[in-house]
């Protein structure tokens, strides 16, 4: 993704980047307000961070759930991070969990008892374009105001 930036449509364009961490809609899942928190350099683990980095990329994760809390109203995010062997490379994933879907669909999302695989199926670019959009322009602004806020 990051080698392909400028690429990228507009609704997967981060909505932070500080040169080092980005923030952005996940390409491959259309969930508005999944949110992928990555690093550019590329290290595999977060035992490769050095560790101002890993203090930084933890600050951000808090001030994106709180921005989703506060302003999306998400009472419930999962978080995701999975060492890769092919083309590692470290970024966690926010899924936030939209509770009528999880209602409308029968999603349990425990993760030990979970089908969250099929609520993530349930959601498509085209249908979700405008709320996926919606989404990352509260959190872009929600972390323009600026991380102190968060501290």
């Amino acid at each position: 993704m990051n080698e392909n930036e400028g690429d990228l449509p507009s609704i997967l364009r981060p909505v932070y980047d500080d040169g080092e961490l980005t923030v952005r809609q996940d390409a491959e899942w259309p969930v508005p307000g999944f949110m992928v928190v990555g690093v550019r350099p590329h290290l595999a683990t977060i035992a490769d961070l050095p560790l101002e980095l890993a203090l930084r990329t933890m600050t951000v994760m808090r001030a994106v759930r709180t921005i989703m809390r506060d302003d999306l109203k998400l009472a419930a995010v999962q978080t995701y991070q999975e060492d890769k062997f092919v083309r590692p490379h470290f970024h966690v994933w926010m899924l936030p969990l939209w509770p009528e879907v999880l209602r409308q669909h029968g999603i349990n999302p425990r993760i030990y008892e979970s089908n969250i695989a099929e609520y993530i199926r349930l959601f498509s670019f085209p249908v979700m374009e405008a709320e996926i959009t919606r989404c990352a322009t509260v959190i872009r602004e929600g972390l323009r105001e600026g991380l102190a806020a968060f501290d």
